[in-house]
């Protein structure tokens, strides 16, 4: 499920690592106006610069608590207008850095166009009052197990209602001003306008499983049913929380009137969050 690969991914990239500091050097020797879109995660993320003279810099880095990681740059050029970005790539930088602290990094300069270094190069632009995000459909793996493009990533946000206070994996561009107006859904492509809900979903718990692992009896899951299925517009990629947010779910399974997930919260018992406990997609 979605958290628990988060809580996997945490262990293994949150440890603090000073490579993740970004190198600007180049831009700081050019002084050129640069528009910045990006994402930070726990030692990974990925940034884009559009600099005023038509040329563009990508770096997408990774790093583990254990020393090793990676960095890849990507230059070129670009077009960009009111609706759209196309990214035109030339050359990569790709930079290894050992476990072994001591080692020096081994740094790899080609043109590009091999298949495992090449990055997303069309992108639609999306506005939110003075936010401005850039989605691409291209297919690819994030925190999920699954297959996913920018449109989705950005509707499971929207749905729990983290966007636009969290951003997802996806280009970003914010102020610092707030948001206070409703996203206008007419800007995302219609094929995947049906990830976007209307409204909150809205289920209770009925039904509670203990379930212990049998080769580790303090290893203690709960299986938990929801009264809500795929009539009530519930789907697999949804999460759903208490209004307080102390407890919350990703449904993993979905039948025609009821769904399914599981939770290890470390806490939990039925007595605290009892059968008929309502859960919400966003609270208003």
């Amino acid at each position: 499920m979605k958290y628990i690969q988060i809580l996997i991914l945490i262990f293994i990239f949150s440890c603090s690592n000073n490579k993740t500091k970004s190198n600007d050097q180049e831009f700081d020797s050019q002084k050129i106006d640069t528009l910045r879109y990006g994402y930070n995660g726990f030692n990974n993320g990925l940034k884009l610069d559009l600099l005023s003279n038509g040329r563009f810099i990508t770096e997408n880095y990774l790093f583990s608590c254990f020393g090793g990681g990676e960095r890849k740059k990507v230059f070129g050029t670009y077009k960009m207008d009111s609706l759209k970005l196309t990214l035109n790539p030339e050359r990569i930088e790709f930079i290894e850095y050992p476990e072994d602290m001591e080692s020096k990094p081994k740094t790899t300069k080609i043109n590009y166009g091999i298949d495992s270094l090449k990055i997303k190069t069309e992108f639609q632009v999306i506005k939110w009052e003075n936010n401005e995000y850039l989605f691409s459909e291209f297919f690819d793996f994030g925190w999920s197990l699954e297959k996913e493009n920018d449109y989705i990533r950005f509707a499971d946000y929207i749905n729990s209602g983290l966007e636009p206070k969290t951003s997802g994996m996806y280009l970003v561009r914010k102020t610092k001003d707030s948001i206070t107006s409703e996203f206008d859904l007419k800007q995302i492509p219609e094929k995947w306008q049906s990830y976007f809900l209307k409204e909150p979903v809205s289920a209770k718990i009925k039904y509670i499983k203990k379930v212990v692992d049998p080769n580790d009896e303090e290893n203690i899951s709960w299986l938990i049913e929801l009264d809500k299925g795929k009539n009530d517009r519930m789907n697999n990629r949804l999460t759903l929380e208490t209004k307080d947010g102390e407890f919350f779910i990703e449904v993993d399974s979905v039948l025609t009137n009821r769904s399914f997930g599981m939770t290890y919260m470390y806490d939990f018992t039925p007595k605290k969050f009892p059968i008929g406990t309502e859960l919400r997609t966003k609270w208003k």
